[in-house]
Order: C-alpha cells, then structure tokens, then sequence
C-alpha cells in the first residue's frame, strides 16, 4: 500500500477499512481455533460447528465486506455505514454475554470472565484467552476513529 492512499479524505476512510481488515482476521483465528465456540463447552454433540459460531462467522464476512467497500469506495455513505457496524458490534459482542445459559453457564460473570477473561476459564475447552478482547477493542476504536473523523468533516 502507498503513502498516497492513505493520505487525504479518502485515505483515511481507508485506514477504518484496515481495521475492520484486522476485526475479520482476529474473527476467523476466533473461528478456527476457540473448540468452545464450535462445540457450545461440549454441549453440542451433533455434526458440524455450533450456531453461535455461524453468527461469528456472518459477522465476519459483513467485516471484509466493509473493509473492502472501505478500501474500493472511500466514501462518506461507507464511512457511516462502517460507524454504524463498529457501534452495533460493540454492543453485539457485550450483549452476548446475557447469552451465557445457552452455552451452559450459572451466570454472566462467568461467561463474561470467558470471554474477555486474559487466562484460560476454567474447564473450558481449548481456546486463545484475549481474543474476544482484542476484537472489541478493534471495534471500539474503528468507531472513535470513525466518529471523529465524521465529526471532523462536519465542522470543516
């Protein structure tokens, strides 16, 4: 990548396209490695991956998707398309804590300490702690980033 593209408007439009590149990365080494999130802490026996690990997985799809309308099309329409994303995801990804009987937990604590936990919970399947955090915080400052330059723009 240039200096040239990611300089000007247009370039740092792009620079939110990079961090939902990261997001989508951070999401499928989640996908491919967290044995917790394909088989539901070894309540689902059934063939093929949990269905909390499909919604990841549409979720990152949705992330290169945006970040290469982001890279192609650096726009104001995708730039708020992309604040919108960041925000839902946000509160997507901490709203799954209240999801923790489904995945056979006493309470959220417990399965919040799973997710955003920096060591291994314990009994849990094999899994990569800190990677639900990085992918929040990703999020989180694709939206700060994406807000300020949106209210940046608005003032100019």
């Amino acid at each position: 990548m240039n200096k040239s593209m990611l300089t000007g408007k247009e370039g740092k439009i792009r620079i939110l396209g990079f961090l939902f590149l990261i997001d989508f990365i951070v999401t499928m080494v989640i996908l491919f490695t967290d044995k917790n999130l394909q088989n539901d802490f070894g309540i689902y026996t059934g063939s093929g991956y949990f269905i909390h690990w499909y919604g990841l997985l549409v979720t990152g799809i949705l992330d290169i998707i945006g970040a290469i309308l982001l890279f192609i099309k650096p726009e104001k329409l995708f730039l708020i398309f992309g604040t919108i994303w960041s925000v839902f995801m946000i509160g997507f990804t901490f709203g799954d804590i209240l999801l923790y009987n489904e995945v056979g937990l006493s309470n959220a604590n417990q399965f919040a300490t799973y997710l955003f936990g920096l060591s291994k919970y314990p009994g849990a399947e094999p899994y990569y702690p800190g990677l639900y955090d990085i992918l929040v915080a990703i999020y989180i400052v694709a939206f700060v980033y994406a807000l300020i330059i949106l209210i940046k723009e608005r003032s100019a």
